[in-house]
């Protein structure tokens, strides 16, 4: 699509279409670390912070009026719902909360991610961490 224009280019190829064909084509094991990469970036989003998509990552949940399980939930829908709507190369996710270590500021999550990987479906679990400075981190 040309931007002066707004029309389609031949040959030419949105963002996300190229995302989505190199994900078919690539071995699962880049791809899985590409979008790792990509989840780190995106959670650790703030919305507003991007013009072009102003709901773009995640808001902060440093709610102390909200109990632990109530807490536990919005966060995972919201990692879903973040995930699911700014990763285009996956086409579910599934958010589950892992026991805490021995740090009670640090949550932890197992994400399985369904992807497109040379014309298969496949799976992926990915570890987040998320840090008592409210970081998110794959383990």
């Amino acid at each position: 699509m040309s931007a002066h224009t707004g029309v389609a280019v031949p040959g030419r190829s949105s963002l996300f279409e190229r995302l989505s064909r190199s994900a078919e084509g690539a071995p699962e094991g880049n791809v899985v670390d590409s979008i790792k990469r990509h989840l780190v970036r995106l959670l650790n989003t703030h919305p507003g912070h991007s013009e072009s998509a102003p709901e773009l990552g995640l808001v902060d949940f440093n709610d102390a009026t909200l109990g632990t399980h109530d807490l536990n939930v919005r966060i995972r829908q919201a990692i879903r719902q973040c995930i699911e709507n700014y990763e285009p190369r996956v086409t579910r996710a599934e958010v589950v909360a892992l026991p805490q270590n021995h740090d009670p500021l640090q949550l932890r999550f197992q994400v399985t991610v369904h992807i497109a990987v040379r014309s298969k479906n496949e799976q992926a679990t990915i570890d987040l961490l998320l840090d008592d400075r409210r970081y998110y981190r794959v383990l």
